[in-house]
């Protein structure tokens, strides 16, 4: 029995139905009061804020780490999950950084309000340690490389309006004759960066929707119509960072799969459906971890609900604006995901799907789906199950785009 556990049941005679119904008013009210003597805000009870503290105090230490440990200039700034990089290495370097420190290859790549990252102008580097736990860097202060290339790619571009599109570097060329945009007829004023904005996208069953001017990096303004441009460099990017998971838990020491707590928060109960999750085998393998016992797992196909996980990768991804990713030779991808359908046909076919549970020498749950799309070409995303805290419960969910 965990310690809210026996908190509630000493507690239990004080409330009619023997527990706190969160959907009475005099219930709340009567527990917001015992939390208020002991000093505990409800709110951060309800939204895991406790956990939230836990990774920032690692966040914390591992930067510190950082700092002591390398001689790149890093610098500890007043947020304690900023890490200044006045020097500006790139986001490769400062992967190689964390691989090197901490001897991990497992790093999340957060965008800006992406996920878990709460900043709207810079990436953050999210990955565990053996030494601190979980870990949720934002590299501030010039070391964004999504950012600086897409403030490269605007600044080139309001330069050299009205050149002719010959003189244009590769990237601009493979723009604008992709739009069907004369470079000559454009002016500064035309063009407009806004990549500081909020683009936090949202992820639903519902499909995709327009979200064009949301995730505009790259405005342009021509022959009366606007161009929304979504620029990315090569790294990849969080999609889902979901809450924890509730029926999976610690119970007199034995973690275990409550089927009655199964659709307490439905969003999560529907994405360990469609993913076709066996609840069971994850319970039993992170116990396998905890006791260090059983066979280790080795990697299986699984069928998953395709047009569901299609759909939440579509809603995701949205339309109403141009990809341009990208590629070797200074040179860009622009990919039109103008209507519904081009946001449905850029996730493509699902080639692959394969899942690996937790055991003796993992307590996480992963699962990888290879995609062929006409748009986006062989991609990859991952599925994980994992505690977010560096610890091993609780459990949440999350979903990147690894390649």
């Amino acid at each position: 029995m965990d310690v809210i556990e026996q908190f509630l049941n000493k507690i239990s005679y004080k409330f009619e139905k023997g527990y706190p119904d969160l959907d009475n008013p005099k219930d709340k009210a009567l527990l917001e009061s015992i939390l208020e003597g002991m000093e505990i805000n409800l709110n951060e009870v309800l939204l895991g804020e406790v956990s939230s503290r836990e990774i920032t105090s690692n966040t914390r230490q591992a930067i510190d780490y950082i700092i002591k440990n390398t001689s790149k200039g890093f610098k500890t700034q007043t947020d304690p999950k900023r890490l200044g990089n006045p020097e500006k290495h790139s986001s490769d370097d400062f992967k190689v950084i964390i691989k090197d420190l901490f001897k991990t290859d497992d790093i999340n790549i957060y965008g800006p309000k992406s996920g878990p990252n709460p900043s709207g102008k810079f990436d953050m580097y999210e990955f565990d340690t053996d030494e601190f736990g979980l870990v949720q860097i934002i590299l501030s202060g010039g070391g964004n490389a999504g950012e600086q290339y897409e403030q490269e790619f605007v600044n080139v571009s309001k330069e050299l309006a009205g050149e002719s599109t010959e003189s244009l570097p590769k990237n601009l060329q493979t723009l604008y004759k992709k739009l069907g945009i004369d470079n000559t007829k454009l002016t500064s004023r035309d063009i407009e960066f806004a990549g500081t904005a909020d683009t936090k996208r949202s992820l639903s069953l519902e499909g995709p929707k327009d979200i064009g001017k949301t995730v505009s990096d790259m405005t342009i303004k021509y022959n009366g119509k606007d161009y929304y441009l979504s620029l990315k460099n090569k790294a990849g990017s969080g999609i889902y960072s979901g809450k924890n998971i509730p029926f999976i838990y610690e119970q007199d020491g034995k973690v275990i799969y409550d089927s009655s707590k199964k659709n307490s928060i439905p969003g999560i109960s529907l994405l360990f459906d469609i993913f076709n999750i066996d609840e069971e085998r994850l319970a039993q393998g992170i116990n396998n971890f905890v006791n260090q016992e059983g066979e280790v797992d080795n990697w299986s196909s699984i069928s998953i609900d395709e047009d569901k996980f299609k759909k939440l990768l579509a809603s995701s991804l949205g339309y109403g604006y141009y990809y341009v990713r990208e590629t070797k030779g200074n040179d860009v991808k622009v990919i039109p995901l103008l209507t519904p359908e081009d946001a449905l046909d850029a996730i493509g076919k699902i080639t692959k799907t394969e899942i690996k549970y937790p055991g003796p020498n993992t307590k996480q749950l992963t699962m990888k789906i290879d995609t062929d799309s006409p748009l986006f070409g062989t991609s990859q995303y991952q599925v994980s199950v994992r505690n977010t805290a560096g610890k091993v419960l609780p459990l949440s969910l999350r979903i990147s785009k690894t390649k």
